[in-house]
């Protein structure tokens, strides 16, 4: 009996064991396991800083933004915005749009206008296409202005994010900065020409680079720090006005009679104005047809007064009967 209890125990020992021990591996696998992820997670996620032959030193990457989270404050965007606008009042409409970008502290960067032509009878309304730079900070309040002072047919903005490009371009600057002093030193210690001569052109070429990355990096201040605003000006006699579409009949026949009688007025008001712009046209060629339809029956009554039409006349008939018998004499049997 005591045997058998010392047997059942050392089973039950054994079992225990065994299970332990495939925990234990188990646990090892999952820590191994854990490890390689944690590896393939921070080389998927690890610093891109570090020197290339060709292009420097290269830095790090900076840390995409996680979707939702909001955008700090140092974002480096470049706005950009658009308005179409109408006005009845063209003149008074672009002062005053060109006073609101001074206003806002900005200013107009390019400007075309176009309009009648003085040798074309047909009036064309009045046209404008500005850009202006408004300080980033007024934009807002650009587009609210330009709201109040036209009628808007049109708005749309765009923001682009340049922080990462804008980052990079600095960390290329302060390393091919750091490029440059090193090659300063270098040279000062060079003793052979050769040594001098390749020096020399490396820090040409490091000093080109550097300038390029301020032009660059200039650009994007003056973007950033001043934003875009591209709108147009139309003239027009009625502001555009998009009304929702008709539901039922009533409301669709209503519509279209309004339309047509609309039609009917401006046809009439078109014809009037052709009228009275040309009648000194009219009148002259309508002096012009009379005077030469007064000097025909003038000339016709003084044929008939000289006699000279009737005898013509009598002379066609004449010649008419001595033709006549012979073209219908019939031949003899």
């Amino acid at each position: 009996m005591r045997k058998r209890i010392i047997a059942a125990a050392a089973l039950l020992l054994a079992m225990a064991v065994a299970l332990a021990g495939c925990g234990a591996v188990k646990q090892d696998a999952a820590a191994e396991e854990s490890y390689f992820y944690g590896v393939n997670d921070w080389s998927g996620k690890s610093s891109t800083a570090g020197y290339d032959m060709e292009k420097g030193y290269v830095a790090e990457s900076p840390a995409e933004p996680e979707p939702g989270a909001p955008l700090s404050a140092d974002r480096k965007l470049i706005q950009t915005a658009w308005l179409e606008l109408e006005s009845r009042e063209y003149a008074k409409a672009l002062a005053a749009l060109e006073q609101m970008v001074a206003d806002c502290g900005g200013y107009i960067e390019s400007r075309s206008e176009q309009g009648s032509s003085l040798y074309n009878s047909r009036y064309n309304a009045r046209y404008a296409e500005l850009t202006a730079r408004i300080p980033a900070d007024r934009l807002e309040e650009a587009l609210t202005a330009a709201g109040g002072l036209c009628n808007v047919v049109s708005r749309s903005t765009d923001a682009a994010d340049v922080t990462e490009s804008y980052t990079d371009t600095e960390a290329r600057l302060e390393t091919l900065r750091l490029q440059e002093q090193r090659l300063l030193e270098i040279l000062s210690k060079a003793d052979k020409l050769s040594d001098v001569l390749e020096l020399e052109s490396r820090l040409s070429e490091v000093r080109y680079q550097i300038e390029s990355y301020e032009a660059s990096l200039r650009s994007m201040d003056s973007r950033i720090s001043y934003s875009t605003l591209h709108f147009t000006l139309q003239e027009v006699v009625e502001y555009s006005i998009v009304n929702d579409p008709p539901q039922t009949l009533g409301q669709r026949l209503s519509d279209g009679f309004a339309a047509s009688m609309k039609m009917v007025k401006n046809g009439a008001e078109n014809l009037l104005v052709w009228l009275v712009t040309f009648l000194p046209v009219i009148l002259l060629w309508a002096v012009v047809l009379a005077a030469v339809i007064w000097l025909a029956v003038r000339l016709l009554r003084r044929l008939k007064q000289n006699g000279k039409l009737p005898r013509r006349k009598k002379e066609q008939k004449k010649q008419e009967k001595e033709n006549k018998p012979v073209s219908q004499e019939e031949p003899k049997a």
